[in-house]
């Protein structure tokens, strides 16, 4: 069995996708420590043009470099600016009214932690992309105490894996004590060229690009060709 893991992530990139599609069972590192420097709150939108969309939070959660699941939102009306830049970047585009209906509801809803703004959205995308590989959540799963170091193996051993799918960056860091009898597949994400509006082709935006822009072919689409 090959698994991999992710912290969650607002608006997510195609990466991070097809990273779980690859991969036979997926976890969400909800328990991860974060701090100010952390891009789990942000991500990019096209549209007429790119535009950074940040969700804030408390300061004294990322001071304290407090765990995904107990850093709290900023209610400062994100949600209602977050949800008109998303209609004046897509209400032009293709597929916009196939979303628009969930996206409107996302929006609305009250959410209190950075986990809990993320997995709603992480969910629809997974359903719309056609990825059925199980989630977990490392909050859920009762663990003994782990670090970066030893979550893998941790992970392999609860769920019967031989394989673990790791970002590119992790080989620099992660050692292989402790990992005996594990392989580490380094991913690296070969990002595909979709229909877009617009003269030229913008790539590592949100995965909501591709799905506004290409519908149902966003399954076949995300996937890409892992280098």
């Amino acid at each position: 069995m090959i698994i991999s893991a992710h912290q969650p992530a607002y608006l997510p990139w195609l990466g991070y996708f097809a990273k779980i599609a690859r991969a036979d069972l997926f976890v969400l590192h909800d328990r991860s420590r974060i701090g100010r420097r952390n891009m789990l709150n942000r991500n990019t939108i096209g549209g007429p043009r790119d535009l950074l969309l940040t969700i804030p939070l408390a300061h004294e959660d990322l001071r304290a470099e407090r765990p995904i699941d107990e850093v709290h939102l900023v209610d400062d009306g994100w949600r209602r600016r977050h949800w008109k830049a998303v209609q004046m970047a897509y209400r032009r585009a293709p597929h916009f009214r196939t979303h628009a209906e969930f996206l409107e509801s996302y929006y609305a809803t009250e959410f209190t932690t950075l986990n809990e703004v993320c997995l709603p959205f992480i969910d629809y995308c997974l359903e719309q992309l056609k990825i059925d590989t199980p989630v977990h959540r490392i909050s859920q799963l009762d663990l003994p105490a782990f670090d970066r170091q030893t979550i893998i193996p941790l992970l392999c051993e609860r769920f019967g894996a031989d394989a673990f799918i790791a970002g590119p960056q992790a080989v620099n860091y992660l050692k292989t004590d402790g990992l005996e009898g594990i392989r580490i597949d380094y991913f690296h994400y070969a990002h595909p060229v979709y229909p877009q509006a617009g003269n030229s082709f913008h790539s590592h935006l949100s995965v909501l690009d591709l799905l506004m822009n290409c519908g149902p072919e966003s399954a076949d689409i995300v996937r890409g060709t892992p280098a």
